[in-house]
């Protein structure tokens, strides 16, 4: 017998060496002089492009109760410190994108609000320094009400927070950026301690709530997914319609009907096997949602500089439509990049890991897309968590029942 879980998470929109050597060189050594300083010219030049390129943000996760006061036995990240691991880890999903970020100084003084992620109240804080590319993500847990599970969303500011890239606010915003946010975890289930899977490279167990799902999912709440204006502004009749999402699947997508997730059963057609999305309104218990190019391709359509990598198939280092040992190998020699970044990391490894063997779908090959209708996944024996949406002026949550 089956036993299905429920959660609810909820969204507060208020709340690198490389080496170049010149080729074709002669036997003069004039001629090979010449060459060699030009190649010195091209390699500088590389140098200076690829840093210019390997641009990526920074997010600074921090603990609410060091914000508060002090931590100590009861928090959730000090009672699971592997929690705080596998967070650190999660927001590497989001960190590559290539944004230029201006700072927020301390001065002159502003407040940041949002909701505390140790209460799930809100809160404010004054005077937040905000480096350059940087965002600071606030954490914590507490025992949510109901069948909460997590919450996640952008804080707000007294102070502009455009940093830089346009239109952030209103019916003509076609970008997005804020100081960062604050997300949160439940920490019992009816009395009893949730249970949790917070292994990076395990997969969840039967019954498991798999903690790398729900963070990549809530990150991109914080990130804009269903809490950007310049996210609504792409919407239409439930329907998302930014530029990057139609090129990928070939027009616009359909979303749940409060307009905050991709509609139950979405699939990233051009991977075989129809894999799941990570925003959709549908989440398994015992199985693990990563991040797909079709929830790259929203980020980017609400103003996020996402790279082709990972609008592409995840883990491909070498470009040629499959993940196999030869992406490895080109991992273990430092020259495979998997997230755009131009930096072979622990991050490129992790997404080969979880897309060994996948390869481009014949129609995307060939050049030709289909677009599938949202339909219910097979459930027969599985828990599963449904999302039920509903926005308010306040804050926009998700009630996920089974």
């Amino acid at each position: 017998m089956i036993v299905p879980s429920a959660f609810v998470h909820q969204k507060m929109q208020s709340l690198a060496k490389i080496e170049l050597w010149p080729v074709g060189l002669s036997r003069n050594s004039e001629f090979k002089s010449a060459m060699s300083f030009r190649g010195s010219i091209l390699v500088c030049a590389f140098v200076w492009l690829w840093a210019s390129c390997a641009q990526a943000l920074t997010i600074d996760v921090r603990l609410m109760c060091q914000a508060t006061g002090g931590c100590g036995p009861g928090d959730f990240f000090i009672d699971q410190p592997e929690a705080l691991t596998a967070l650190q880890f999660a927001v590497k999903a989001f960190e590559p994108f290539a944004d230029s970020l201006s700072t927020i100084p301390a001065s002159p003084a502003w407040t940041a609000s949002f909701s505390d992620p140790d209460t799930g109240n809100g809160t404010t804080l004054s005077n937040l320094n905000i480096p350059a590319n940087s965002l600071v993500l606030y954490a914590g847990g507490y025992d949510m009400p109901g069948n909460q599970v997590g919450e996640a969303g952008p804080g707000l500011g007294t102070v502009s927070l455009s940093r830089g890239q346009g239109t952030v606010i209103g019916a003509g915003a076609f970008d997005f950026a804020t100081w960062g946010g604050s997300i949160a975890f439940d920490t019992l289930n009816n009395g009893s301690p949730r249970n949790w899977h917070f292994g990076i490279d395990t997969q969840p167990g039967p019954g498991q709530v798999d903690f790398l799902t729900i963070a990549f999912h809530e990150l991109a709440h914080v990130f804009g997914f269903g809490t950007a204006p310049s996210f609504d502004n792409l919407v239409s009749n439930h329907r998302f319609d930014g530029a990057s999402v139609i090129s990928l699947m070939g027009a616009g997508v359909a979303l749940t009907t409060d307009d905050n997730h991709w509609a139950s059963g979405t699939t990233n057609p051009s991977i075989l096997g129809e894999q799941t999305t990570a925003m959709t309104a549908s989440l398994f218990l015992g199985r693990r949602q990563v991040f797909t190019p079709l929830d790259y391709a929203a980020l980017k359509d609400l103003g996020w500089q996402v790279s082709n990598k990972l609008l592409g198939l995840h883990g491909d280092m070498d470009g040629d439509g499959d993940v196999d040992g030869r992406d490895f190998l080109a991992w273990q020699q430092g020259v495979g990049d998997a997230d755009g970044n131009l930096i072979a990391n622990d991050y490129d490894l992790w997404l080969w890991r979880q897309n060994n063997g996948r390869s481009l779908a014949a129609s995307l090959l060939t050049g030709s897309f289909h677009v599938p209708e949202p339909s219910g996944m097979v459930i027969s024996f599985v828990a599963f968590l449904f999302c039920q949406c509903h926005r308010s002026t306040a804050s926009r949550r998700c009630r996920l029942t089974c």
